[in-house]
């Protein structure tokens, strides 16, 4: 339901529409135009200099509003639109996120075989042995390790499981893949990949 302000207005202070000039920031336009329509009622008078200037700060806040909203519209799909490739020809790698993603809640195994996927994608071939060869090792390492924990462990795996995602991404991701193909980096330092 919407307000009617020319209504309450009628029921407000002078001093009670004094505050909605003075601190309009806080206020709609429509109840900031109300009050003032109230106040000239009342016999109130403003300078040409005083209207001039609550107009501008009005529409100062409703350009703020504005972009606010575009910023927030923008929010994650907006981030994900800067990563889209316009080149036909381009192979498709899966995202950082996906990887660490894939590697931390189904194992390292799962995120090197999608960083195996990528780098398959490369001129140089043979390096996705080597990341699949890391993600089974560290796979069995870990299985290995926490067998020996007496009880529950699952926070365990899970720490194991960033620790393997942060090597699998810092390592094989920055250091290996970035030298055998150029990847340009957005400006948070990030890959740019595609997410799939």
């Amino acid at each position: 339901m919407e307000v009617d302000f020319v209504k309450l207005m009628t029921t407000k202070s002078d001093e009670g529409l004094q505050e909605y000039i003075d601190n309009r920031q806080k206020f709609t336009p429509l109840a900031v135009y109300a009050a003032i329509d109230e106040l000239k009622k009342r016999g109130r008078t403003f300078t040409d200099e005083e209207f001039t200037q609550i107009v501008n700060d009005i529409e100062k806040q409703q350009e703020l509003g504005r972009q606010r909203t575009a910023e927030e519209s923008v929010g994650f799909w907006g981030k994900m639109k800067k990563n889209v490739v316009t080149d036909t020809e381009a192979p498709e790698y899966y995202s950082e996120t996906a990887i660490y993603t894939f590697s931390i809640f189904f194992s390292v195994l799962f995120g090197s075989v999608l960083m195996t996927m990528n780098a398959s994608k490369t001129e140089k071939k043979d390096l996705s042995w080597t990341v699949l060869l890391f993600g089974i090792s560290y796979t069995v390492l870990q299985m290995w390790v926490l067998s020996y924990v007496p009880g529950n462990s699952t926070g365990l795996t899970v720490g194991a499981s960033i620790g393997g995602a942060i090597i699998l991404n810092q390592y094989f991701s920055k250091n290996t893949l970035e030298k055998i193909q150029n990847i340009e980096r957005d400006q948070f330092g990030h890959l740019s990949l595609l997410p799939l």
